[in-house]
């Protein structure tokens, strides 16, 4: 019977590749931060992606709201004073350093009508 000797290199490499092969998927899967609208009137949003747990600043112009992400990393807030006619940029300012910009255009209820 022969032993098969494998050197400790290789068996090393392959453990490495395979470490980083989960580690990315792994983060991958995460996603980064995303921000969607949920309501225009008030102005409701819904954060996902975020870390858990964390606090969170969205920012509309000149109104602000802080919420805390659930354990999954989900959260939906109201900005009470904002609608889609007067925000073009929503802000999502995480305390673990998540950030996130949605830039909207107004709907077109909010567009002046065209004088003749």
């Amino acid at each position: 019977m022969r032993m098969r000797v494998v050197p400790l290199g290789g068996v090393l490499l392959i453990a490495l590749v395979t470490a980083l092969g989960c580690a990315a998927s792994t983060r991958s899967s995460g996603g980064h931060p995303a921000l969607r609208v949920v309501s225009s009137k008030p102005l409701t949003v819904r954060g996902t992606h975020f870390g858990s747990h964390e606090r969170v600043r969205l920012t509309a112009g000149a109104r602000a709201a802080t919420v805390t992400a659930g354990g999954n990393g989900i959260f939906v807030v109201t900005i009470r004073g904002a609608d889609r006619c007067n925000v073009a940029r929503l802000l999502a300012r995480g305390s673990a350093g998540s950030y996130v910009v949605l830039k909207m255009l107004p709907a077109p209820m909010c567009i002046p009508a065209r004088s003749r």
